[in-house]
C-alpha cells in the first residue's frame, strides 16, 4: 500500500518515467503558457544558442544611404567610404528555479487527499479518480511557478534593459543569490539623462511640488522630435512605467497640453492665455484614463506608446516575522521614459543547455532555451524539480535608445 497515495512518486503517478515522457507532457500541458504575463516588447527573439557564456555582436543600426557620383565618361567613381562596426560584448547570466516536495509537504497534502477521498463516496464519484486529480493538478500548479520565475526574470531583465540601461543584481532583486554584478546595455552614457533640482518635473517623492523650471512636454517631445530626425524619419516608440505616467499626468504642464490634444478647438475658441490653459487643464482634470494616454501619445507625436504594468516578486527572508516574504517591484522603473525606435530593439541572448547524463529525466523549456529536471531520492522519498535557464536580454540598437529620468 502507497502511504502517500503517489505524492511521493509525483511524476510516476502521473504517468512521467522517462525524459520522453517529461518532453511530451510539457510540450502538451505547459508549454502554452511560456508566453502568458512575459513582458518582453522589442525583445521577442531568440539569438542563436552558444556554447559559452560570453556573447559578441555587431550593433545593428539604421542605414542611409548615398547618392551616387556624377563623374565624366572614362573615369571610375571614388569608392563608398566604409565604416567600422561597433561591437557589443558581455557575459550571460544564469538563473535558476526550484520546487521540492518531502515528507512533511506529502503529510500536509495527504489531509487534503483525505478530505476528497471522503467527499467522492457522498457524491457517488470515484475517490481513486479525485485522487488522480488532484495529483495532476499539484504537478502542473509546481512546474507552473518555476515558468513562472522564468517569466519574472526575463521580463524585469528587459524592462531593466529598457528603464536604467542595465540589470544589476542587488539584494533587492536577488537576495539569495550572486550579487554586485552589472550587466550592461551599453547604452552610450549621453543617451542617458536624469533632471535635477528645478529642472525635476517633481522635487518631492509626492510629485505634488513641481520643479519650477520643469518642462515635461518639452523634455518628452523634443526626445521623440530629435530620435525620429537622427533615423530618418523612422517610426518611434515611448515606453512608461503606467502607475508613474498616471502620476506624472497630474503636472500642471501636462494637464494643460493634454487639454489641448483632447480639443483642440479650444485653442480656436480659448486661446493660449491663462483662461485658455484652465480650460485644457479642467478638460483633462475630467478625462478618463483611455483618453489620457491617447492624448498623450497625440502631444508628443509618437507613433506608439507602451504602457509598462509588469510587476515581479522576491521572495526573502525576513528576521523580524522569521518566514520568507514576498515583495515587489516593477519591471519597468518609475519616474522614466524610454524613447526608441519602434519594433526590434534587443535580443535575448541566450546559452544552450546540457545535460551529459541520458538517463536524467528532464524536459527542455521556453523553446528549448533552458531546461528542467527532476530528482528523486528513493531512500526518503525527497523530490525535486531544478530548471535553468542562461539568457540575457541584450539591446541591438543601444544608441538609438534615449533614457529620460524625470526626478
Amino acid at each position: 500500500m502507497n502511504q502517500y497515495l503517489g505524492l511521493d512518486t509525483l511524476m510516476a503517478s502521473n504517468g512521467i518515467t522517462s525524459a520522453d515522457a517529461f518532453m511530451a507532457y510539457y510540450r502538451q500541458v505547459l508549454s502554452f503558457r511560456e508566453n502568458q504575463n512575459l513582458n518582453i516588447i522589442g525583445f521577442e527573439e531568440w539569438g542563436i544558442p552558444q556554447i559559452d557564456f560570453t556573447y559578441k555582436m555587431l550593433e545593428a543600426e539604421q542605414k542611409i544611404s548615398v547618392m551616387a557620383t556624377y563623374v565624366d565618361l572614362n573615369s571610375d567613381p571614388i569608392p563608398l567610404g566604409t565604416k567600422g562596426f561597433n561591437t557589443l560584448e558581455g557575459s550571460i547570466p544564469r538563473q535558476k528555479a526550484r520546487w521540492e516536495l518531502g515528507e512533511n509537504d506529502y503529510r500536509k497534502q495527504l489531509i487534503v487527499l483525505q478530505n476528497l477521498q471522503v467527499a467522492a463516496t457522498f457524491t457517488n464519484q470515484s475517490p481513486a479518480e479525485s485522487v488522480k486529480n488532484y495529483l495532476a493538478e499539484l504537478l502542473f500548479g509546481g512546474l507552473s511557478e518555476i515558468q513562472n520565475a522564468h517569466i519574472g526574470s526575463m521580463s524585469y531583465q528587459v524592462g531593466q534593459m529598457k528603464s536604467t540601461g542595465s540589470v544589476t543584481l542587488t539584494d533587492a532583486n536577488n537576495p539569495r543569490g550572486i550579487q554586485n554584478i552589472t550587466f550592461s546595455a551599453q547604452i552610450p552614457v549621453a543617451n542617458i539623462t536624469t533632471l535635477q533640482d528645478a529642472y525635476s518635473w517633481f522635487t518631492d517623492d509626492a510629485k505634488t511640488t513641481e520643479g519650477l523650471s520643469s518642462d515635461p512636454v518639452g523634455d518628452i517631445k523634443t526626445r521623440v522630435r530629435n530620435l525620429r530626425n537622427k533615423l530618418n524619419g523612422e517610426s518611434i516608440t515611448v515606453e512608461v512605467n503606467e502607475t508613474s505616467f498616471f502620476e506624472d499626468m497630474q503636472h500642471s504642464k501636462w494637464q494643460v497640453a493634454l487639454g489641448y490634444a483632447i480639443s483642440p478647438d479650444l485653442i480656436k475658441y480659448a486661446g493660449v492665455g491663462d483662461a485658455g490653459k484652465a480650460a485644457a487643464a479642467a478638460v483633462a482634470a475630467a478625462s478618463g484614463d483611455d483618453v489620457i494616454k491617447a492624448a498623450f501619445k497625440k502631444a508628443i507625436n509618437a507613433d506608439e506608446v507602451i504602457f509598462n504594468k509588469t510587476v515581479c516578486g522576491v521572495e526573502k527572508w525576513d528576521n523580524s516575522e522569521k518566514k520568507l516574504v514576498v515583495s515587489t517591484m516593477p519591471a519597468f522603473n518609475a519616474n522614466t521614459y524610454l524613447i526608441r525606435p519602434s519594433g526590434k530593439v534587443g535580443t535575448r541572448m541566450n546559452v544552450v543547455p546540457l545535460r551529459p547524463d541520458p538517463s536524467a529525466i528532464s524536459a527542455l523549456i521556453f523553446e528549448n532555451h533552458g531546461l528542467i529536471e527532476y530528482r528523486y531520492d528513493a531512500r526518503t522519498k525527497y523530490q525535486d524539480w531544478v530548471s535553468e535557464l542562461t539568457v540575457l536580454a541584450v539591446p541591438t540598437r543601444p544608441s538609438d535608445m534615449v533614457i529620460l529620468h524625470t526626478k
